[in-house]
């Protein structure tokens, strides 16, 4: 899994203009059962994504389509980590 943090590095007014388009990015990755979860941090200085993926290459070209990304209001950090435990209903197949 990849956990993929993200710091906004722009304003919130800027951040907020693309955060349905940031959604919608989402939600195509939620349907593609690329993603396990996703939220605000604290204070609003960015977000939190969690990667189906053991492949950081393929995070990493994931998230190259957030429209954060493409309009560069946010760095991206990427961490992979194994899997050892997790709640039965999320374990891989």
């Amino acid at each position: 899994m990849i956990i993929v943090t993200l710091t906004y590095k722009k304003p919130l007014s800027e951040v907020d203009m693309l955060l349905q388009e940031h959604v919608l990015f989402l939600d195509y990755y939620y349907a593609e059962k690329k993603f396990l979860a996703s939220g605000r941090r604290e204070n609003r200085a960015g977000g939190v994504i969690l990667v189906l993926s053991d492949d950081l290459e393929e995070a990493k070209k994931i998230m190259q389509k957030d429209p954060f990304y493409i309009h560069d209001v946010a760095d991206y950090d990427f961490m992979w980590f194994e899997v050892s435990k997790c709640l039965n209903s999320i374990a891989p197949s």
